[in-house]
């Protein structure tokens, strides 16, 4: 059976647009979203270093989307965060330079680094500590600059680890810790993605095919995230960490699923 080039050109913006869907509403809750889309636009033939320049187009505006909600919704307040974002964007230019330049895998590292997010996020809520833990600003500074580093460098998984460090190390819970990741990548991701323009990585269409998905799939977990509470938020963690993990350790390789 021969597929013409042109269905095949709109099976794949079919599958973008709703693997956008999916991965807005995951990386609004959780992350890992981009783990979802960026096998689509490879299998649809991109190479990885564009699909992971391309996939920054839908990031922004799914973020854009996230913040306006939030903030619609008063849950955040981006004034005690404005140095770890300053940190996160220089990070996040350093990352994406380099991205430019090298490839490199960091799959299995990446998950185990995910479960050990998840096991110290649980273990936290379980302790309910009464004594806020407080770190020099120079430090949390070094920090969320290698966060963002990894953002502008990868991106894939960067929703879990923001999470975690500003559940961990900031203390907020998972609702203001969901609304201040947003902002803060959507903040680092407009220099990122000028990056990436600059150096002819983005299939524009393609980006903006994913930025409708990502920004819906944002929009309903926002609106899902305010009404269920933390309880959904940990839900849909656990589910995206393990889906995330299957991913990076190969199981869906194993199962032919990829």
């Amino acid at each position: 059976m021969r597929i013409d080039l042109e269905d095949f050109k709109i099976m794949l913006y079919l599958l973008m647009f709703l693997g956008g869907i999916c991965a807005g509403f995951m990386n609004t809750l959780a992350g890992g979203g981009s783990l979802l889309v960026l096998p689509i636009m490879i299998l649809g033939g991109i190479p990885a270093s564009i699909a992971n320049a391309t996939n920054r187009v839908a990031i922004l505006v799914q973020n854009a989307t996230a913040v306006y909600k939030f903030r619609e919704k008063g849950v955040l307040d981006v004034k005690p965060v404005i140095h770890i974002t300053i940190a996160a964007i220089i990070g996040s230019i350093a990352g994406s330079l380099t991205a430019v330049k090298i490839e490199s895998h960091f799959d299995k590292i990446l998950g185990f680094i995910f479960i050990l997010v998840l096991i110290a996020m649980f273990t936290r809520s379980r302790l309910k500590s009464k004594q806020k833990l407080i770190l020099p600003r120079w430090l949390e500074f070094i920090i969320f600059l290698l966060v963002g580093f990894y953002g502008g460098f990868i991106q894939a998984g960067v929703g879990f680890i923001f999470l975690a460090t500003l559940n961990l190390i900031e203390q907020y819970d998972l609702i203001r810790a969901n609304a201040l990741k947003v902002f803060i990548i959507m903040c680092y991701t407009v220099f990122a993605l000028s990056v990436f323009a600059f150096s002819g990585k983005i299939i524009w269409l393609y980006g903006l095919i994913l930025a409708l998905g990502n920004s819906i799939g944002a929009f309903l977990a926002v609106k899902l995230a305010l009404k269920k509470g933390e309880k959904l938020v940990r839900i849909v963690l656990v589910v995206a960490v393990t889906i995330a993990c299957a991913k990076l350790f190969g199981l869906f390789d194993l199962l032919g699923i990829s």
